[in-house]
This record gives C-alpha cells, structure tokens and sequence, in this order.
C-alpha cells in the first residue's frame, strides 16, 4: 500500500516532488521533499483493504504519536482493482490521538481510529480527508487543515533507542554497503518493500551478472564466545545466487569483528535444519577445532572482493 501511495504523491503533484524511503524501520515510512522549495515532510502511511461499519479502522502504535512531526495518512485499498480509493485522510499525531479511542485491554499502549468511508461532511474527520489527487499538497503545512493554535511547546521527547540487536543489524548492513560501494565494478540495489532472505542485489558492471545478499548480524561478548543468527525457515529459498554475509559484532571492542562470513544459501541446508519456523546457524569468532564453517570465513574487508568475484564467474 505504501508505494499507491508514494506513486499518488508524485504522480499528481503539481510540483516537482520526490519520495526518500528509510533504510531502517524506526517509525516513518518514507518522507516526501518538495524539490523547489525544499518542503518536507515526514509520513506514516496506515491502511486497509477491507471495509467495517462503512468505514476503516486503523490502529496506531502508542509511541508512534509521541514524535509531533510525522504526518499520518490513512488510505483504503480496493481489493477488487489493487487500487486506492478516491480519498484519503491526513492528520498529524495530535489529531490521532483526539479522535482515536484507547483500548484498555491491548497487548501494548496504542489508539484506535474509525474513519468513514468514504468520507461524510459532519463528521469529525471529515476535515482532515482529501481527494488521493490533492494528496501532495496536503502533506505541507503551507496547506490543508488549517493549523491549531500553538500551545507552548514542550520539551522534545526523548525517542525510545531501538533494541540492540536490531540497533547492530542495521549498522552491519551499513557496514557491509560501506564494504560493497568500494569497488567500481559493483552496484548495491536496496529492495523496498525489505524481502526476508534478499535484502540487496549486487549487479557486476562488468558482466551484468547479479546476486542477492542477505546480512546477519550475531552479537557475542568476545572471539570465544559462541554466537548465532537466525533466519526464517519457511521464507528461505536455497538459492544459488544469494550470499548470506555474516558479520561479528563485539561487546569487548564495541565494534565489529575483522572476520566474516559468507555463505552460500544454497549451501545453509547442509550446513543446519530449514524446515522449522527459526533457523540458526551457531558461529565462533575465534579459529580453534576445525569447523565446518571455517571455508566460508572471510577477512570482513574482503567481503566485496569475494561477492565480486563469485559474480565475476570466480568463486571464492
């Protein structure tokens, strides 16, 4: 749903206006820029494809509404033509939280909105919905609902540090795009929306040869300590074009490990069981007793030299 939207944006802008999509999921889904003025805006996009009550209903993490400056639209999806519907609404966090209800009972803190649709004149959402082709401009404060009056600002709050291993996944696949854009021959393509076992696809220019990579992060005390990654069983395909890059990160030297992995997925069958609904595959940083993933340990400033040349017809 997120890229009808993304496309209704761009495509019926009247100015020229572009969408940047996160590398990592920390509460925006993609913010749009407005290229001659360099408005911007952050956007969550929160949807359904079925209909209750003549009407959506949208629930919204808690949290999400404790940043004041993300913009939440809210879009049907006709499941009958995998289109959006002629209407939307858009609203910022303060608005959620006023016309949403709060569930007591909910697993985690969060609010509920149930928005008509299509949108009725009355109603208390009614002034914050739109036609999908006046979406773009609604999203900049030069337009649209007309703004509250300002109440003192508050402090700014602090925003809830993602979980370490989420944290260090996303710092190892940076690291391991650091690694990827060294070489002139290579060509690093993010997938969007993120597949489970590809998250990137390598392109040799030389060739046009392409594989796809999936990066793993394992967090260990030291090079003894045994470490693992985990992938989803019934997501993972063997194939012989993906790689699984495995990085090390190290408690003892805050950062990661010289040493890496790079395996093969059609290889990881052999190597632990897929057929369950977790996967792991257990690594030790430290070369002690042979192990049978030591032929795929690679020095970690290797690592686009060994993906090149696996493109390149050469394998390593």
């Amino acid at each position: 749903m997120e890229w009808l939207v993304w496309a209704a944006v761009v495509g019926n802008a009247e100015r020229v206006t572009h969408v940047f999509l996160p590398l990592d999921d920390r509460g925006v889904d993609g913010i749009v820029r407005r290229v001659d003025d360099e408005a911007m805006c952050a956007v969550q996009v929160k949807g359904r494809a079925v209909l209750t009550h003549k009407g959506i209903e949208v629930v919204v993490n808690r949290n999400a509404l404790d940043d004041p400056h993300v913009t939440f639209v809210m879009a049907y999806l006709d499941p009958s033509t995998v289109r959006l519907a002629d209407a939307v609404y858009v609203m910022d966090a303060d608005t959620v939280l006023t016309l949403g209800s709060h569930p007591r009972r909910a697993a985690r803190p969060e609010v509920g909105l149930f928005l008509p649709y299509p949108p009725h004149p009355g109603t208390k959402s009614w002034p914050y919905s739109c036609a999908l082709s006046e979406l773009s401009t609604r999203l900049f404060p030069s337009a649209g609902v007309p703004t509250r009056a300002a109440l003192p600002a508050p402090l700014p709050p602090v925003p809830v540090p993602p979980p370490e291993k989420k944290r260090l996944g996303h710092l190892a696949e940076l690291e391991v795009m650091r690694l990827l854009g060294a070489p002139a021959t290579l060509n690093t393509f993010k997938s969007f929306p993120d597949v489970e076992e590809v998250e990137y696809l390598v392109r040799h220019r030389p060739t046009g040869a392409i594989r796809g990579v999936q990066v793993k992060c394992m967090i260990v005390a030291d090079a003894h300590t045994e470490g693992e990654i985990a992938f989803s069983g019934p997501a993972f395909v063997a194939s012989p074009n993906v790689d699984f890059v495995i990085l090390a990160w190290r408690r003892d030297h805050n950062a990661f490990d010289d040493n890496a992995w790079l395996i093969p997925a059609i290889d990881v069958p052999h190597l632990t069981r897929t057929d369950i609904p977790t996967a792991h595959i257990e690594l030790r940083v430290a070369i002690g007793k042979g192990s049978r993933f030591d032929r795929y340990r690679v020095p970690r400033s290797r690592v686009a030299a060994t993906i090149e040349a696996r493109l390149g017809g050469t394998q390593l």
